[in-house]
């Protein structure tokens, strides 16, 4: 009998605890506007399906517990930072962020060459990626965040996290339209006037840089999301994609500053000078409409722009090699793009330490300025290098427990010729066994005392699952200490069968965390099993007790199992205690018999005889 691929046909009334929203179900009648808020409500509700969830919600159960209390206690208009909202609103502030920061730095780096038309179709672009992230600013002052484990949702907590000054200059700062400044700089570098440029210029590298934070964690975000992607895989791509991030920031930076810092010399008046009417007059044509240049007269008309530069040029100057690069881009006509891509690979170059830019000249900005360049790439290259190296042995040679047993896993699947399927499975259940139990019971139970392991255990076990059954109801705390002592953890992932319906009974189960569908032989579903119910009890006092259902796990299940020959075993020296135990689940059975007959939808109910 197959379990696989559930799909639930029971009411609702009958699934407890399935429903995730607690939102009131749309009768027939229901306007369309109705119906649209109802579904807006329903994606600011936390979601199953966000990467974060099940970090902070384990199951279902907690999640639609989550959910009532949101729907119950707070506004509607709070955005729940895990709901299917946040997690799609989330993957696209990732590319607006990267579209932004790398529109910024192409923008500022490229001006001088771009067209005025081309100009103004980057600003409008740019200008609605900094609205866009403007709203996030907005949405951020609704939706709830996590601070040291608790996911907070009170809007007035809300409010003053978000509006702490730090967070709020530090959000602005990233929204602000600094492209609507590229006009004015523009024409600040036809007028010589290159100071606020350079300075803005380098002032963003910075803070982009200082945006990496953000950018990685949006990048998680559509790892997990949309690729799947496990966290080894993350972690190994995160510094990829910041190399390139910074490559792209340098080569721009590269770019532009040695124009800007050509004027800025107090021995090349002439070459400053003779660049900007070149590229005013000769490259881009510029009008004197937008673009206005009155500060000193203009070169003449010239037919050979080489001829009058050498003609003119210091005999002692120093920047005579830059000066024929940029002729030599004038006469070809080369592309945006082309300069651009030699930049990348100059910038490239250098991070290797493989090549040199082409100087400016020889003083010493430009010298600090290749230095710095060169050092820098150096250090992320190296870190990079490092951390990739890193991520590597790490995964090859572990020294976690969880990791060793995940090679030994790998190991045995190839030795034994194992589906892949079945190697993934096998990681998976690992995976989630470890990731709610990061430690071995056993030393932790050989090394404590006998009080204070007693104590533990009556805080995991005995608070959540002994006092909510009925069997166990009326035993003394010493008694219930030493049940909860026998209890065994067992995992399962989703469709794994956890009893089948026919097989001998020897075993009551505790479901810790999960949720698990009850079948009955024909395979009809009979409802939902939810955290902290307990079945099978009928195990542990008839030795030829059989199985009526099949309970299957619906998602990824905790569960603590109670053997009848331990129970019997615990219970001998107490044979008055078991003796009442015993006269209560006959009774139970007396009861469950007149109740069949009776009111036949209560076998939904009863979980007693599983």
């Amino acid at each position: 009998m197959s379990f696989k691929g559930h799909r639930c046909s029971l009411p609702g009334v009958l699934r407890l605890g399935d429903s995730v929203t607690h939102l009131p179900p749309i009768l027939p009648g229901t306007t369309f506007a109705g119906r649209l808020l109802r579904h807006l409500r329903t994606l600011l509700l936390i979601s199953p399906d966000h990467p974060e969830t099940r970090i902070y919600y384990r199951s279902r159960t907690k999640i639609a517990a989550e959910n009532e209390r949101l729907v119950r206690e707070l506004p509607p208009f709070i955005v729940h930072p895990f709901s299917s909202f946040r997690k799609c609103w989330e993957m696209v502030m990732y590319f607006v962020l990267t579209l932004h920061l790398v529109t910024l730095a192409f923008a500022f780096a490229f001006a001088p060459h771009l067209s005025y038309g081309v100009l103004s179709g980057i600003q409008l672009f740019d200008c609605v990626l900094c609205a866009m992230l403007g709203m996030e600013f907005a949405l951020k002052l609704i939706t709830g965040y996590v601070s040291q484990g608790e996911v907070v949702l009170e809007p007035s907590r809300i409010v003053r996290y978000r509006m702490r000054w730090w967070n709020v200059v530090n959000r602005m700062l990233l929204f602000v339209p600094y492209v609507l400044l590229l006009d004015e700089l523009v024409r600040a570098f036809y007028q010589d006037a290159v100071t606020i440029y350079l300075c803005l210029v380098i002032y963003l590298y910075l803070l982009c840089v200082w945006r990496f934070r953000s950018i990685n964690w949006y990048f998680a975000i559509v790892a997990r999301s949309l690729f799947g992607l496990s966290e080894k895989q993350i972690r190994l791509l995160e510094p990829i994609m910041d190399t390139l991030y910074v490559l792209h920031w340098t080569s721009c930076l590269l770019y532009i500053v040695p124009l800007l810092t050509l004027s800025l010399l107090g021995d090349n008046a002439f070459e400053a000078n003779f660049m900007v009417d070149v590229l005013w007059s000769h490259d881009q044509q510029r009008d004197a409409y937008h673009y206005p240049i009155a500060h000193r007269n203009r070169l003449p008309p010239l037919s050979d722009l080489r001829e009058y530069l050498q003609q003119h040029l210091p005999k002692m100057s120093i920047c005579a090699e830059f000066m024929a690069a940029l002729l030599d881009d004038v006469e070809h006509n080369v592309s945006v793009t082309y300069r651009y891509l030699r930049a990348l690979m100059i910038t490239f170059k250098i991070s290797v330490q493989g090549g040199h830019s082409l100087s400016v000249s020889r003083h010493f900005l430009h010298e600090w300025t290749q230095s710095l360049l060169l050092l820098g790439g150096w250090i992320w290259s190296t870190y990079i290098l490092l951390l990739l190296i890193r991520t590597i042995i790490t995964a090859d040679a572990s020294e976690t427990q969880y990791d060793e047993i995940l090679n030994e896993i790998d190991a045995f699947c190839g030795r034994m010729r194992l589906s892949e399927s079945l190697r993934r499975k096998m990681s998976r259940h690992f995976a989630c066994h470890y990731r709610m139990h990061y430690f071995d019971v056993r030393p932790i139970r050989m090394q404590a005392s006998d009080n204070l392991r007693r104590t533990v255990l009556m805080e995991v076990a005995f608070e959540p699952f002994l006092t909510r059954s009925d069997v166990f109801h009326d035993l003394p705390a010493y008694v219930l200490q030493d049940i909860a002592d026998q209890l065994r953890f067992e995992l399962y992932l989703e469709n794994d069968t956890i009893l089948t319906a026919g097989s001998a009974a020897d075993t009551m189960f505790f479901l810790a965390m999960g949720t698990a569908a009850v079948y009955t032989q024909d395979g009809v579903e009979l409802g939902h099993l939810i955290d902290r119910a307990n079945f099978g009890a009928i195990a542990l006092f008839r030795t030829d007790a059989q199985r009526t259902v099949s309970v299957v796990a619906l998602e990824v299940c905790e569960v603590y199992r109670l053997e009848r020959a331990s129970f019997q075993k615990l219970m001998r020296p107490h044979s008055y205690l078991l003796g009442l135990v015993v006269k209560q689940a006959e009774k139970r059975i007396q009861d469950r018999g007149v109740s069949l007959q009776e009111f036949p939808d209560e076998q939904y109910y009863d979980t007693f005889f599983y």
